[in-house]
């Protein structure tokens, strides 16, 4: 037979290409499935799987063996990130706000104005006067690095009010 080799499994985030790397010693060769390879007729394609998919590398001789070699790779999709920053709120000058994130292993909370620590996932801010409001950023990062970006805007009252209507 014919030696297919389809290259090492691989793990991508959502919504992400994967280089497979294919070799053969045959005289032709097909990739299957072709719906989501890009440039299928050479070796090294690009996937674009939407979820986890195992691509097959076909090799086929002409030596007098009638029959293919194959090979598998497995392109493994992580799910997609659903980053939650929470809801837009209010607070008075000097007050502590905690802000709490959701979605992910690790967080990135940009900009750090204000922030006791800008990597936690509930990190807390205190305002001074000079800030009338912000709006961050946070990226949420799943188990591989991959990271989307949610966001929230904080408004700052500078003097006690005396009703607080939402």
């Amino acid at each position: 037979y014919p030696k297919a080799n389809a290259g090492n499994d691989t793990t991508i985030c959502f919504n992400n290409p994967a280089q497979l790397n294919g070799s053969h010693d045959g005289s032709s060769f097909t990739w299957s499935p072709v719906s989501s390879l890009m440039n299928a007729n050479t070796l090294s394609p690009v996937a674009y799987p939407p979820q986890n998919t195992e691509y097959i590398l076909t090799s086929l001789a002409n030596n007098g063996c009638p029959k293919p070699g194959r090979d598998t790779v497995l392109v493994n999709v992580l799910p997609k990130i659903r980053p939650f920053a929470g809801n837009d709120t209010l607070v008075v000058v000097g007050q502590p706000l905690q802000l709490n994130a959701e979605g992910g292993v690790s967080y990135l909370w940009i900009p750090p104005t204000g922030l006791n620590d800008p990597t936690s996932k509930n990190p807390i801010g205190i305002y001074g006067q000079e800030v009338d409001s912000i709006r961050y950023t946070v990226r949420v990062f799943n188990e591989v690095g991959c990271y989307d970006s949610a966001f929230v805007a904080v408004k700052v009252f500078k003097t006690n009010p005396y009703v607080f209507v939402p």
